[in-house]
């Protein structure tokens, strides 16, 4: 028999006795790739499956008895996945990973990475113990790898939470291992709070899978307002490059360390204010990735490559193909000082439509519609006047700059953005009270998503990872069950046709998913992957 390969495969009890499986359609598959689903018997493997299937990538059977029951699949060449144990006893859950946390902890975020080098995203949380950030890792299947107090206050940054610790994993140099790379303090913090860096702040990589020192070096920045990513300066086929921002609404200083060396590659005064995001991506096209902070985008070497028009504090930024007619990426602003308002930028930094707002605050960018490109969406804080009186003005963008809808202000305070189920347009959670997935309809408004009722004890913010890591590709969501105190991942429960390629396997998706653990992250819908594309009603 070929040998096996990791698929990725998740199994769930439904109820009733009723079990569903889902499995990952790998680069190198067909994309009608036959399967066949076995349960293991005393006499061993038995097929399932009367016919294979070429359709979705998942399955549903009623178990022939409530024993705990093996499964695994088979592709057309016979090679088998890893096998996956269900209780069809249990009730039904959408939960495929509940792992208990230190009672001790706080948690406050989490990002995922590639930590035992084994294609398996692992977790990495952000927690308050005894008045410290902690970071604490666990494998892909639950298991605790490391844990290190960075003794550095868990109460700073911009608003007394732990976002002074930016933390991010990545191979940052190219040994083929994953790095976790944070700040933290040699010896006993000095103060309680954390306003001013202190003398014996470090920055240190560790190694993902163990925590082991790979290089430290003296901590860049000074206040508690900072941004940390990574990015690929030389090019996407070198090692890569730890960019940290300092301050956000006033002027700020860019450092850029080498994720061989740890030592500093450039460094950057910017007199122009930054904003709750740092990012790095490859605007044109030509394989090296530039740094987008604020108005600003700077080539890889740290020259400045363009300024956008004047504006102030970005409170929001993020490069992405949202207009798929125009070469390179367009950048979305919402800026909030010195000529506020929405801006979308070309690679070239310049305008391509701009909207005046009071207060843009907060947003994303997904695929709301079947409409070409990326749409933008933008909050306003305040209600904005008009002919009518005092409009609610929360609008979804078109990649011309036209809006396709305005939501509601209970839905732009309780919508998460995730691309749940089997449709290329994107689901959003509901983060508060009925926790759930639902669908944004054109009338502007919603239908529960089939599978979609979410454990109520989950924390849905933008301390949440929503990213393709196990079953067919469809995003799961991580975060922590704060009622129980487990970190939980979360899988849609629900048998589809529909059959899609991982966005897992997409570069630059991966690389957007890196940088969960820094400032406000900023939602991106995942490239299409879908072998056929389903109609949408």
């Amino acid at each position: 028999m070929p040998e096996s390969r990791t698929r990725y495969l998740v199994g769930l009890p439904r109820g009733k006795q009723r079990v569903f499986l889902s499995w990952r359609l790998l680069a190198d598959d067909a994309p009608h790739e036959p399967f066949h689903v076995e349960r293991l018997e005393n006499s061993g493997w038995k097929r399932v499956t009367t016919e294979a299937i070429t359709g979705g990538t998942c399955f549903e059977e009623t178990a022939p008895s409530r024993e705990p029951h093996a499964y695994r699949v088979v592709d057309g060449a016979g090679a088998p996945s890893e096998s996956v144990n269900v209780d069809p006893r249990a009730e039904a859950t959408c939960g495929a990973l509940d792992v208990p946390l230190n009672p001790d902890d706080t948690f406050h975020a989490l990002i995922l990475g590639e930590l035992e080098n084994n294609g398996r995203m692992g977790y990495v949380l952000r927690t308050e113990r005894h008045g410290t950030v902690w970071i604490v890792a666990y494998a892909h299947n639950g298991r605790h790898l490391w844990e290190t107090d960075t003794r550095l206050p868990s109460v700073g940054g911009w608003d007394g939470s732990t976002l002074h610790v930016p933390f991010l994993c990545w191979d940052v140099n190219d040994d083929g291992r994953s790095e976790v790379v944070f700040p933290r303090f040699n010896g006993r913090y000095p103060t309680t709070s954390y306003d001013l860096a202190e003398p014996g702040e470090r920055l240190v990589a560790v190694d993902g899978a163990t925590g082991n020192v790979v290089w430290e070096t003296e901590w860049p920045a000074v206040k508690s307002r900072v941004m940390m990513t990574v990015g690929h300066l030389l090019g996407i086929d070198r090692h890569a490059h730890i960019v940290v921002l300092d301050e956000t609404y006033r002027d700020v200083t860019l450092t850029a360390i080498d994720g061989k060396t740890g030592e500093t590659f450039w460094r950057v005064d910017q007199a122009r204010p930054a904003g709750h995001n740092l990012d790095i991506a490859d605007i044109d096209g030509d394989g090296v990735q530039e740094v987008i902070c604020g108005g600003v985008c700077y080539n890889g070497d740290g020259t400045v490559r363009w300024e956008a028009e004047p504006f102030g504090h970005t409170d929001l930024s993020k490069p992405a193909k949202i207009d798929p007619t125009r070469d390179g990426l367009q950048i979305w602003y919402a800026v909030e000082s010195n000529n506020t308002g929405v801006y979308l930028v070309d690679k070239n930094g310049k305008t391509i439509f701009k909207e005046h707002f009071h207060h843009a605050h907060y947003g994303w960018v997904a695929r709301h519609t079947l409409s070409p490109g990326l749409h933008p969406h933008c909050a306003e804080d305040r209600r904005r006047e008009s002919q009518q009186g005092m409009d609610e003005h929360f609008p979804i963008f078109l990649s011309d700059g036209t809006h396709w809808l305005n939501l509601t202000d209970w839905q732009r305070k309780n919508f998460v953005p995730v691309h749940w189920d089997a449709s290329p347009i994107v689901n959003f959670i509901i983060r508060k009270e009925n926790k759930r997935v639902v669908r944004l309809l054109e009338s502007g408004e919603i239908e529960d998503v089939p599978g979609g009722k979410l454990p109520e004890g989950g924390l849905y913010e933008r301390n949440l990872a929503c990213m393709d890591i196990l079953g067919d590709f469809r995003e799961n969501i991580v975060t922590v069950d704060m009622e129980r105190h487990r970190l939980i991942v979360l899988v849609n429960p629900t048998v589809t046709n529909v059959r899609g390629y991982s966005p897992s396997d997409d570069f630059e998706y991966r690389h957007d998913r890196s940088q969960l653990g820094s400032g406000y992250y900023i939602y991106l819908s995942p490239p299409e992957t879908i072998v056929e594309r389903p109609s949408v009603g």
